[in-house]
Protein backbone atom coordinates (compact mmCIF):
# COMPACT_ATOMS: atom_id res chain seq x y z
CA UNK A 1 0.00 0.00 0.00
CA UNK A 2 1.38 3.36 -1.11
CA UNK A 3 1.53 6.60 1.42
CA UNK A 4 -1.31 7.70 -0.94
CA UNK A 5 -3.55 4.84 0.00
CA UNK A 6 -3.01 5.08 3.63
CA UNK A 7 -3.99 8.60 3.73
CA UNK A 8 -6.71 8.01 2.08
CA UNK A 9 -7.89 5.17 4.15
CA UNK A 10 -6.71 7.53 7.28
CA UNK A 11 -9.41 10.42 5.84
CA UNK A 12 -12.15 7.61 5.08
CA UNK A 13 -11.37 6.23 9.02
CA UNK A 14 -11.64 9.28 10.90
CA UNK A 15 -15.19 10.13 8.61
CA UNK A 16 -16.45 7.88 9.68
CA UNK A 17 -15.61 7.78 13.16
CA UNK A 18 -16.96 11.27 12.61
CA UNK A 19 -20.26 10.71 11.31
CA UNK A 20 -21.09 7.72 14.18
CA UNK A 21 -20.13 10.15 16.83
CA UNK A 22 -22.25 12.84 15.06
CA UNK A 23 -24.72 10.15 14.45
CA UNK A 24 -24.88 9.01 18.22
CA UNK A 25 -24.77 12.60 19.49
CA UNK A 26 -28.02 13.48 17.31
CA UNK A 27 -29.76 9.90 18.81
CA UNK A 28 -28.61 10.94 22.12
CA UNK A 29 -30.51 14.37 21.58
CA UNK A 30 -33.98 12.93 19.94
CA UNK A 31 -33.63 10.69 22.91
CA UNK A 32 -33.46 13.56 25.41
CA UNK A 33 -35.76 15.87 23.43
CA UNK A 34 -38.70 12.61 23.28
CA UNK A 35 -37.97 12.50 26.49
CA UNK A 36 -38.52 15.95 27.18
CA UNK A 37 -41.41 16.31 25.12
CA UNK A 38 -43.16 13.44 26.67
CA UNK A 39 -42.73 14.42 30.47
CA UNK A 40 -44.32 17.80 28.56
CA UNK A 41 -46.67 15.76 27.11
CA UNK A 42 -47.52 14.11 30.55
CA UNK A 43 -47.52 17.36 32.93
CA UNK A 44 -50.04 19.14 30.22
CA UNK A 45 -52.33 16.05 29.73
CA UNK A 46 -52.52 15.84 33.60
CA UNK A 47 -52.71 19.60 34.13
CA UNK A 48 -55.55 19.44 30.93
CA UNK A 49 -57.29 16.81 33.06
CA UNK A 50 -57.52 18.41 36.42
CA UNK A 51 -58.38 21.10 35.02
CA UNK A 52 -61.07 19.67 33.71
CA UNK A 53 -62.07 17.60 36.47
CA UNK A 54 -62.33 20.95 37.84
CA UNK A 55 -64.17 22.21 35.55
CA UNK A 56 -66.75 19.33 35.36
CA UNK A 57 -67.02 19.54 39.26
CA UNK A 58 -68.10 23.84 38.85
CA UNK A 59 -70.53 23.13 35.99
CA UNK A 60 -71.75 20.16 38.24
CA UNK A 61 -72.33 22.20 40.99
CA UNK A 62 -73.37 25.11 39.28
CA UNK A 63 -76.20 22.89 37.52
CA UNK A 64 -77.46 21.81 41.13
CA UNK A 65 -77.37 25.07 42.39
CA UNK A 66 -79.35 26.32 39.37
CA UNK A 67 -81.73 23.52 39.80
CA UNK A 68 -82.12 23.87 43.29
CA UNK A 69 -82.96 27.88 42.81
CA UNK A 70 -85.89 27.13 40.31
CA UNK A 71 -87.21 24.47 42.19
CA UNK A 72 -87.27 27.22 44.86
CA UNK A 73 -89.12 29.55 42.72
CA UNK A 74 -91.34 27.01 41.59
CA UNK A 75 -92.61 26.13 45.03
CA UNK A 76 -92.53 30.03 45.97
CA UNK A 77 -94.96 30.55 42.89
CA UNK A 78 -96.87 27.70 43.73
CA UNK A 79 -97.16 29.14 47.32
CA UNK A 80 -97.71 32.51 46.37
CA UNK A 81 -100.65 31.37 44.03
CA UNK A 82 -102.43 29.34 46.71
CA UNK A 83 -102.16 32.53 49.31
CA UNK A 84 -103.43 34.43 46.42
CA UNK A 85 -106.37 32.63 45.47
CA UNK A 86 -106.69 32.30 49.35
CA UNK A 87 -107.41 35.73 49.94
CA UNK A 88 -109.48 36.15 46.63
CA UNK A 89 -111.89 33.00 48.04
CA UNK A 90 -112.24 35.44 51.08
CA UNK A 91 -113.44 38.11 48.79
CA UNK A 92 -115.66 36.00 47.17
CA UNK A 93 -117.05 34.53 50.60
CA UNK A 94 -118.16 38.22 51.72
CA UNK A 95 -119.43 39.06 48.51
CA UNK A 96 -121.55 35.97 48.96
CA UNK A 97 -123.07 36.99 52.51
CA UNK A 98 -126.70 37.57 53.07
CA UNK A 99 -127.61 40.85 52.35
CA UNK A 100 -127.36 42.05 56.02
CA UNK A 101 -123.60 41.22 56.53
CA UNK A 102 -122.79 42.60 53.46
CA UNK A 103 -124.32 45.90 53.34
CA UNK A 104 -123.64 46.19 57.75
CA UNK A 105 -119.58 46.01 55.97
CA UNK A 106 -120.19 48.42 52.96
CA UNK A 107 -121.65 50.68 55.73
CA UNK A 108 -119.04 50.63 58.17
CA UNK A 109 -116.21 51.38 55.47
CA UNK A 110 -117.63 54.22 54.18
CA UNK A 111 -118.25 55.31 58.23
CA UNK A 112 -114.71 54.63 58.36
CA UNK A 113 -113.88 56.74 55.36
CA UNK A 114 -115.93 59.94 56.43
CA UNK A 115 -114.56 59.73 60.16
CA UNK A 116 -111.26 59.51 58.70
CA UNK A 117 -111.64 62.23 56.47
CA UNK A 118 -113.29 64.56 59.58
CA UNK A 119 -109.99 63.14 61.34
CA UNK A 120 -107.54 64.57 59.36
CA UNK A 121 -109.42 68.10 58.85
CA UNK A 122 -109.54 68.66 62.89
CA UNK A 123 -105.55 67.83 62.69
CA UNK A 124 -105.34 70.49 60.12
CA UNK A 125 -107.06 72.89 61.92
CA UNK A 126 -105.51 72.55 65.04
CA UNK A 127 -101.91 73.37 62.71
CA UNK A 128 -103.43 76.23 62.20
CA UNK A 129 -104.17 75.23 58.37
CA UNK A 130 -107.11 76.58 56.02
CA UNK A 131 -109.63 74.70 56.26
CA UNK A 132 -111.42 73.69 52.77
CA UNK A 133 -115.15 73.57 52.80
CA UNK A 134 -116.23 70.25 50.33
CA UNK A 135 -119.80 70.67 49.07
CA UNK A 136 -120.76 66.85 48.95
CA UNK A 137 -119.28 63.85 49.62
CA UNK A 138 -119.27 61.51 46.91
CA UNK A 139 -120.42 57.96 47.53
CA UNK A 140 -119.43 55.36 44.21
CA UNK A 141 -119.91 51.30 44.13
CA UNK A 142 -119.83 49.09 41.43
CA UNK A 143 -122.97 48.86 39.18
CA UNK A 144 -124.13 45.94 41.07
CA UNK A 145 -123.86 47.33 44.62
CA UNK A 146 -125.14 50.82 43.91
CA UNK A 147 -128.34 48.98 42.77
CA UNK A 148 -128.50 46.73 45.43
CA UNK A 149 -127.16 48.80 48.57
CA UNK A 150 -126.51 51.92 47.97
CA UNK A 151 -129.32 54.01 49.20
CA UNK A 152 -129.23 52.21 52.46
CA UNK A 153 -125.57 52.27 53.15
CA UNK A 154 -125.48 56.10 52.79
CA UNK A 155 -128.60 56.03 55.53
CA UNK A 156 -126.49 53.63 57.70
CA UNK A 157 -123.20 55.61 57.57
CA UNK A 158 -125.53 59.12 57.58
CA UNK A 159 -126.69 58.11 61.01
CA UNK A 160 -123.48 56.37 62.24
CA UNK A 161 -120.92 59.41 61.47
CA UNK A 162 -123.18 62.39 61.96
CA UNK A 163 -122.57 62.68 65.61
CA UNK A 164 -119.22 62.23 64.86
CA UNK A 165 -118.78 64.59 61.68
CA UNK A 166 -121.98 66.99 62.36
CA UNK A 167 -125.05 66.78 60.46
CA UNK A 168 -123.93 69.72 58.33
CA UNK A 169 -121.30 67.36 56.77
CA UNK A 170 -123.12 64.03 56.84
CA UNK A 171 -125.96 65.76 54.88
CA UNK A 172 -123.75 65.89 52.24
CA UNK A 173 -123.41 62.56 51.80
CA UNK A 174 -124.58 61.63 48.05
CA UNK A 175 -124.98 58.69 45.96
CA UNK A 176 -122.87 58.83 42.46
CA UNK A 177 -124.56 58.42 39.47
CA UNK A 178 -121.01 57.31 38.60
CA UNK A 179 -120.23 53.43 39.10
CA UNK A 180 -116.42 52.23 39.52
CA UNK A 181 -115.07 49.11 38.16
CA UNK A 182 -113.72 47.77 41.40
CA UNK A 183 -114.94 44.07 42.62
CA UNK A 184 -117.18 45.65 46.04
CA UNK A 185 -116.39 47.74 48.68
CA UNK A 186 -117.34 51.44 48.06
CA UNK A 187 -115.25 54.64 46.99
CA UNK A 188 -115.87 58.47 49.12
CA UNK A 189 -114.75 61.28 46.71
CA UNK A 190 -114.46 64.67 47.75
CA UNK A 191 -113.12 67.58 46.34
CA UNK A 192 -109.99 65.68 44.31
CA UNK A 193 -109.53 63.07 46.78
CA UNK A 194 -110.88 59.63 46.40
CA UNK A 195 -111.01 57.41 49.44
CA UNK A 196 -110.70 54.14 48.04
CA UNK A 197 -112.33 51.45 50.08
CA UNK A 198 -112.54 48.45 47.26
CA UNK A 199 -112.57 45.10 48.64
CA UNK A 200 -109.53 44.51 46.65
CA UNK A 201 -107.70 47.48 48.53
CA UNK A 202 -109.17 46.19 51.80
CA UNK A 203 -107.48 42.78 51.54
CA UNK A 204 -104.60 44.06 50.21
CA UNK A 205 -103.65 45.88 53.74
CA UNK A 206 -105.02 43.00 54.76
CA UNK A 207 -102.56 40.74 53.20
CA UNK A 208 -99.98 42.47 54.66
CA UNK A 209 -100.42 41.76 58.12
CA UNK A 210 -102.15 38.36 57.85
CA UNK A 211 -99.92 36.85 55.00
CA UNK A 212 -97.40 35.32 57.35
CA UNK A 213 -100.45 34.07 59.03
CA UNK A 214 -102.06 32.19 56.24
CA UNK A 215 -98.96 30.88 55.52
CA UNK A 216 -98.22 29.26 58.44
CA UNK A 217 -101.63 27.79 58.42
CA UNK A 218 -101.14 26.69 54.75
CA UNK A 219 -97.74 25.66 55.01
CA UNK A 220 -96.50 24.78 58.22
CA UNK A 221 -93.82 22.92 56.40
CA UNK A 222 -90.75 25.32 56.17
CA UNK A 223 -89.82 25.73 52.45
CA UNK A 224 -86.06 24.91 53.49
CA UNK A 225 -86.97 21.55 54.40
CA UNK A 226 -89.04 20.81 50.77
CA UNK A 227 -86.25 21.71 49.07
Amino acid sequence: MTGLDKIIERILKDAKDRAREILEAAQRECRTTAESYADRADKTRDAILERAEREGEALIARARSAAAMTRRSILLAARSAVIDEAFEGAKREIRATDYGKYRALLSALLTSALLEEARAARESAALGDELTEFDTYEVIFNAEDRELYGKAVLEDARRAAQRHIGEERAAKLRLSEETADIDGGVILRYGDIEANCSLSMLMNEMRGELEQRVSALLFPQPLAEQT
